[in-house]
């Protein structure tokens, strides 16, 4: 997620919280690299987001596979051997597992990867083609949800990293008590209170987002 892309993804939710586009906030209970969030149930602002659960949806459905015919090579069989392999280990174990299984994929930028400037790929098109930021996000929280984690317990969160001065994304979980954070740039799971350089902007699950200030 690159610095552009990060500040017009910022100003558009920001006026559409401001124009009362997003619908009628919820609750302002929740706090995310301790910021508070107004919590939202109209997703208008961040089509990104359920046009790509649409797109993951789909996907499941038609059961996408590689046409390779080589099983062993292929990324989508490999995710599901892994989500299959981890099935039965305790709760912690399993998001370790998970973040470190994406991380391996290597980073792509999107104008690389798809010629857009911003495209969210599906798991099923990240073990095909990897990705950037958001699909190392997107596949984590999938994976968790595959392996029957809660979506209430989720999070895909869009953040500003101070330090770079750039828009990123990340996957949240919440676990025992703890906020955890499952990162492309770190490659431990790590408290998100360990962390001081992301500034939230959103972050959804499927039924709802919350905005940060």
């Amino acid at each position: 997620m690159r610095q552009s892309k990060a500040y017009r993804m910022v100003l558009a939710i920001a006026l559409a919280f401001l124009a009362g586009t997003a619908g009628e906030s919820l609750a302002t209970d929740e706090t995310l690299f301790g910021r508070p969030g107004k919590l939202f149930t109209n997703f208008r602002p961040i089509p990104q987001w359920t046009t790509l659960l649409e797109r993951y949806r789909a996907e499941e459905r038609r059961n996408a596979t590689c046409r390779s015919g080589q099983e062993d090579s292929c990324p989508y069989t490999q995710w599901r051997r892994m989500i299959d392999r981890v099935r039965n280990l305790d709760r912690m174990s399993q998001i370790r597992e998970v973040n470190r299984f994406a991380n391996t994929w290597r980073y792509i930028t999107d104008p690389v990867n798809y010629g857009k400037e911003d495209y969210w790929a599906t798991p099923g098109e990240f073990f095909t083609k990897a990705g950037d930021c958001e699909d190392y996000g997107i596949v984590k929280f999938m994976s968790l949800r595959a392996l029957g984690f809660s979506n209430q317990t989720l999070r895909l969160a869009a953040v500003q990293d101070m330090n770079l001065g750039v828009g990123h994304a990340v996957t949240i979980v919440f676990h025992d008590g703890r906020q955890l954070l499952l990162d492309n740039q770190i490659q431990q799971v790590i408290d998100t209170s360990a962390v001081r350089h992301y500034k939230p902007v959103f972050s959804a699950n499927e039924d709802v987002w919350w905005l940060y200030r």
